[in-house]
């Protein structure tokens, strides 16, 4: 029978899942503490109301015009039903 050098497999499977938890933990612990570093961040939502009001001068045809516009970037249409059509 030759002999055998060196650890036998259940030794190096014993080191091989310790390593493996070892790193699992510093990963985790690098995740967890990068989290509380982070800064945290605040979401604005502006809504911006354009209102342009123009005048024509008296000697223009028809007199006085007003003209007004609103504008908003988060302005959509009510939904369509069968009563507003």
């Amino acid at each position: 029978m030759t002999e055998r050098r060196g650890p036998d497999r259940v030794t190096v499977a014993l080191f091989a899942s310790a390593a493996f938890v070892l790193l699992f933990a510093f990963l985790a612990l690098q995740l967890s503490s990068a989290a509380r570093r982070a800064p945290k961040t605040v979401l604005l939502r502006r809504v911006y109301e354009t209102t342009v009001v123009e005048r024509a001068p008296p000697g223009a045809s028809g007199g006085t015009s007003v003209t007004q516009s609103s504008s908003s970037p988060y302005a959509t249409a009510g939904p369509v039903t069968g009563s507003s059509r």
